[in-house]
């Protein structure tokens, strides 16, 4: 089967990579080092559950959704630690309000996000079936892109000491609105454009409104936020890269349309 009309839109955090491993050593970093400054322990039991309920209402508060500013989440769960609920805290941090005048300084503040940083610049493991996947992918003629919301630069790097810049046609940094997902529709006018993403919101639901067929690899983290209804219209649900891969393979798109 001829595949020389079929182009794959891959995202990059927690599809081709584990970036949630490491956010995940991350905050619990953050968390530790709240704790002691602040002299108190977290009385959840599961500590990543407790500093990802402040992680995410942050993101629906502010406009920056996941970009928000690090010492935010500092502040946040500092508050959090202190029995503040992470809806209020969000809210009013946001707004710039004060929450506590407990012992963390700006200084303090400045140095947990700066151990923060540091740690979010640890190389990401690849997923699974990410190397054979994309051997797959090009065996078979599919053009490969990476989409990312991530830095370019960044993305870039990290797809470099793996070995797989040279596997990608190009690296995109963009906003996954419908909008954005319309104008690479445009661009590959004439061929299928398959969009493969760990997020139903948004990798599948602006990708499916645009006319491409969707992927989705789930991620194991899944955002408070998510819907049944964004899940809903994917077209496939794959174990792994290289699952999503042999569906975009096997499937008979002549049955498929064509963006036209």
């Amino acid at each position: 089967m001829s595949h020389e009309l079929t182009v794959v839109l891959v995202d990059a955090d927690n599809t081709l990579w584990d970036t949630d491993a490491v956010f995940r050593e991350a905050q619990l970093l953050v968390l530790a080092r709240i704790e002691v400054a602040m002299g108190r322990t977290c009385a959840t039991a599961d500590r990543l559950a407790f500093i990802r309920s402040y992680d995410q209402a942050l993101a629906q508060n502010h406009h920056l959704h996941l970009r928000y500013p690090a010492q935010l989440l500092v502040r946040s769960v500092e508050a959090g630690l202190a029995g503040i609920a992470p809806e209020v805290a969000a809210r009013d941090i946001v707004a710039g309000r004060t929450l506590t005048s407990g012992p963390l300084v700006p200084a303090d503040v400045e140095a947990i996000v700066s151990d923060y940083m540091q740690a979010l610049t640890c190389t990401p493991r690849l997923l699974s079936g990410v190397d054979e996947g994309i051997r797959a992918a090009k065996d078979a003629g599919l053009r490969l892109f990476v989409m990312t919301e991530g830095r370019i630069k960044k993305q870039k790097h990290i797809l470099e000491l793996h070995g797989l810049l040279g596997s990608f046609e190009g690296v995109w940094e963009m906003t996954k609105e419908r909008s954005q997902f319309d104008r690479i529709v445009g661009r590959f006018a004439g061929s299928r454009v398959v969009v493969i993403g760990d997020q139903p919101d948004r990798d599948i639901v602006p990708a499916k409104a645009a006319g491409c067929l969707t992927v989705l690899v789930p991620s194991r983290f899944e955002p408070s936020w998510q819907t049944a209804s964004d899940r809903s219209v994917v077209d496939h649900v794959a174990t792994d890269f290289l699952d999503a891969v042999r569906w975009c393979i096997d499937t008979d798109f002549t049955k498929a349309s064509v963006v036209s």
